[in-house]
């Protein structure tokens, strides 16, 4: 049972930080209740922009430099919104975590705390704010 519960933990956190990522680009800052793009602020990439990378070469530098030159983080921005599958590509990583959790919690027997954590990562990756 401590396996299962350190999967469950583990993939729920990756889960819920894909999730922040992909609302970073997808929800207003109003409604995130953070500045939008903050993790690009400190110089982090995160799975939408390191999936519009790997589609554009010529980003991989201002990934490199953290988006520290003036327009880098802009740049990132307007490729992302150009590409057709980076975010889906995100989506899909999120998915795939999202069914890890509940994949270790089906090994486990009580049920009513297995559902109640079950519910969680429902919850964890529909959250829009």
């Amino acid at each position: 049972t401590a396996t299962a519960m350190e999967e469950f933990g583990f993939h729920l956190g990756l889960v819920y930080q894909i999730q922040e990522d992909i609302l970073d680009f997808t929800v207003a800052a109003s409604v995130l209740g953070k500045p939008a793009l903050a993790d690009m602020d400190l110089g982090l990439s995160t799975a939408p922009i390191l999936y519009v990378a790997m589609e554009h070469l010529e980003l991989r530098p201002l990934v490199k430099r953290r988006f520290k030159n003036k327009g880098g983080k802009e740049t990132a921005h307007v490729y992302l919104f150009k590409s057709e599958t980076a975010m889906n590509k995100a989506k899909n990583l999120a998915q795939f975590h999202a069914q890890k959790p509940t994949d270790a919690l089906l090994r486990l027997l009580q049920l009513e705390s297995m559902v109640a954590l079950v519910q969680l990562v429902h919850m964890v990756i529909t959250h829009k704010k």
